[in-house]
C-alpha cells in the first residue's frame, strides 16, 4: 500500500507541475499575441498614377523612423537623378511643340537626344544651355496639355544638373525625395514609435504593377492612399485617354469597396498640395468639372476641399480619415503622419479589445 501511494502522490506532483507548466505557456502565448496585436501595418496605396508622391513619402519615414539611407542607397539614388534629369529632358526635346532654331542649340539639342540614359557626364553643359531656351521652358510649363510624360519635378533636376553630373556627386535628403523611380513588386520597411511596431508596405501603382500585390494582404489595420491634388489635369502614362484624378477615384472606390480589405481604417493623404496651390492659380478647375463654383475659381483652400468630397463620394469603406500633406516637406509629413499615427493606433488597440 506504501508503494501504491507514494506513486499517487507522484503522480499528483506530475499532473501539478504540468499545469503549472501549461499556465506559464499560456501566459507566454498571451504576452505573444498581445505583441502581434500591437504591430500596426500600414499598407501604402498609390492612386494609380506613375507621379503621385507614393514613394517620396516611404523615403520620409526613413529619414523621420529609421535614420535615413543607408550607402549604398545613397549611390544608388545618384545614378537615378542623373538618369531623371537627362531622359526628361529628352522627352520635352522630343516633343514638336519644341521649336529650335539656333545653331548652337541645334547642335546641343541633337547631342542630348543621342545621349543614352547614363551619360549625363558627358552632355550636361548641353542640358543646361537647353533649359534656358524659351520653347523648353515652355514645353515644361505646359507638360500637362501637351502630355509630355516626365516628372513634376523635373526642373529642379535641370537647375541642379551641374552637380549631378559631377564625379563626387552625393545625393542629399532633398535630392533623393525628388529621385523618380517606378516601385515594382512590394517594399516593406519596419519602425518602431513608443513601443509600437509599424510595418510598410510600399507597392506598385501603375495598372499591371495591382494585378501582383492586389490580393495579398488580408491582415492590415489600416491602408494609406495617396492623391497627387494637381493630378486633375494630367493623363496616366500607361494609358493616353485616361485622366489621372478620374483613375485614382474610380481606384479608391475599388479598394476601399473590396472584400480582400477590412482595415479598422483609411487615410487618405491629398500630396503635392504646394504643386496644387501654384497650378490652380493657372489651370482652374472649372475646365475639368462643370459644377465647380466659378466664384471661388482661384480659392486653394475651396479647391482642395472640392476634390476631398469626390474622395469622399467615392469612399465605400467604414472610416476615412483625409489630410492634405507636401510629401516633400519632411516637417509637414512628420506632422501629417503623427496625426495620422495616433488615429491608426487607437483604431487598432480598440479593435483588439485593449
Amino acid at each position: 500500500m506504501g508503494l501504491v501511494c507514494c506513486q499517487q502522490g507522484d503522480k499528483t506532483e506530475i499532473e501539478e507541475q504540468q499545469i503549472k507548466r501549461s499556465k506559464q505557456i499560456d501566459s507566454v502565448l498571451h504576452k505573444e499575441r498581445r505583441a502581434a496585436d500591437s504591430k500596426v501595418k500600414l499598407l501604402l496605396l498609390v492612386t494609380g498614377t506613375g507621379d503621385s508622391g507614393k514613394s517620396t513619402f516611404v523615403k520620409q519615414m526613413k529619414v523621420i523612423h529609421k535614420n535615413g539611407f543607408s550607402t549604398g542607397e545613397v549611390q544608388k539614388f545618384a545614378k537615378v537623378l542623373q538618369e531623371n534629369c537627362l531622359v526628361s529632358m529628352q522627352r520635352i526635346l522630343q516633343h514638336e511643340a519644341v521649336k529650335i532654331t539656333n545653331k548652337k542649340l541645334k547642335e546641343a539639342k541633337d547631342n542630348v537626344l543621342a545621349a543614352e540614359a547614363d551619360d549625363l557626364a558627358q552632355v550636361y553643359k548641353e542640358v543646361i544651355l537647353l533649359w534656358t531656351d524659351a520653347s523648353v521652358k515652355n514645353a515644361f510649363e505646359n507638360r500637362s496639355e501637351l502630355r509630355i510624360q516626365i516628372p513634376s519635378t523635373s526642373d529642379y533636376f535641370f537647375n541642379h544638373c551641374e552637380r549631378f553630373a559631377s564625379e563626387s556627386f552625393q545625393p542629399t535628403p532633398e535630392d533623393m525625395f525628388r529621385a523618380k523611380q517606378k516601385t515594382t513588386g512590394v517594399v516593406e520597411i519596419q519602425f518602431e514609435i513608443n513601443k509600437i511596431i509599424f510595418t510598410l508596405v510600399d507597392v506598385g501603382g501603375q495598372r499591371s504593377e495591382r494585378r501582383k500585390w492586389l490580393h495579398c494582404f488580408d491582415d492590415v489595420t489600416s491602408i494609406i492612399y495617396l492623391a497627387a491634388l494637381d493630378e486633375y489635369d494630367m493623363i496616366l502614362e500607361e494609358d493616353l485617354a485616361t485622366n489621372r484624378l478620374e483613375e485614382s477615384l474610380r481606384l479608391f472606390s475599388e479598394v476601399t469597396a473590396s472584400n480582400f480589405f477590412q482595415p479598422t481604417s483609411w487615410i487618405l493623404f491629398l500630396n503635392k498640395s504646394d504643386l496644387f496651390e501654384t497650378k490652380i492659380k493657372k489651370v482652374p478647375l472649372t475646365g475639368f468639372f462643370p459644377d465647380y463654383p466659378k466664384e471661388q475659381i482661384y480659392n486653394y483652400e475651396h479647391a482642395c476641399n472640392f476634390i476631398q468630397e469626390r474622395y469622399r463620394s467615392s469612399f465605400k469603406g467604414h472610416r476615412l480619415y483625409p489630410y492634405v500633406t507636401c510629401a516633400l516637406d519632411t516637417n509637414n509629413t512628420r506632422k501629417v503622419f503623427t496625426a495620422a499615427r495616433d488615429t491608426v493606433i487607437s483604431s487598432a488597440l480598440n479593435e483588439a479589445g485593449f
